[in-house]
């Protein structure tokens, strides 16, 4: 998709081009090095003269965080523990430990007072060590 994306670009007298690699939500390899690096240079060699970059990955933005957060807790809050998909297997798998691996993770339950009581009961507890770390932290 990016060849026909630059393309486009080229095509309409684009020399600015931003690369927004929408399917990740985390820089790793893909992003570093194939995208900043590889995809700039060969880009560079086809539109001299032009300015690519890619816009910046979500990472630990507090409110990609939190969003993240407040999904996790509605999916644990609900009656099922696991996606459906989980249960699925490939069309025409034929590996031996593929279903009952998917069988077993699609039964698990959470264990007991892993979720948070209702807002206001949540116990605050403190380590053997709270006293210590609040001098060192603060």
């Amino acid at each position: 998709a990016v060849v026909s994306t630059q393309s486009t670009g080229v095509k309409n007298g684009n020399k600015q081009i931003m690369l927004v690699p929408i399917a990740f939500t985390s820089d790793h390899i893909e992003t570093l090095y194939e995208m900043d690096v590889e995809y700039v240079e060969e880009m560079e060699t086809e539109l001299p003269g032009s300015t690519i970059l890619r816009c910046g990955s979500l990472n630990d933005h507090p409110l990609f965080i939190e969003c993240i957060s407040q999904l996790v807790a509605e999916h644990l809050s609900g009656p099922g523990k696991t996606i459906p998909q989980m249960g699925l297997r490939c069309p025409m798998c034929t590996n031996p430990t593929c279903g009952p691996m998917r069988g077993f993770f699609a039964s698990r339950s959470l264990p007991e007072g892993i979720l948070p009581q209702q807002e206001g009961d949540v116990q605050e507890e403190k380590c053997e060590n709270s006293e210590k770390s609040e001098e060192t932290y603060g």
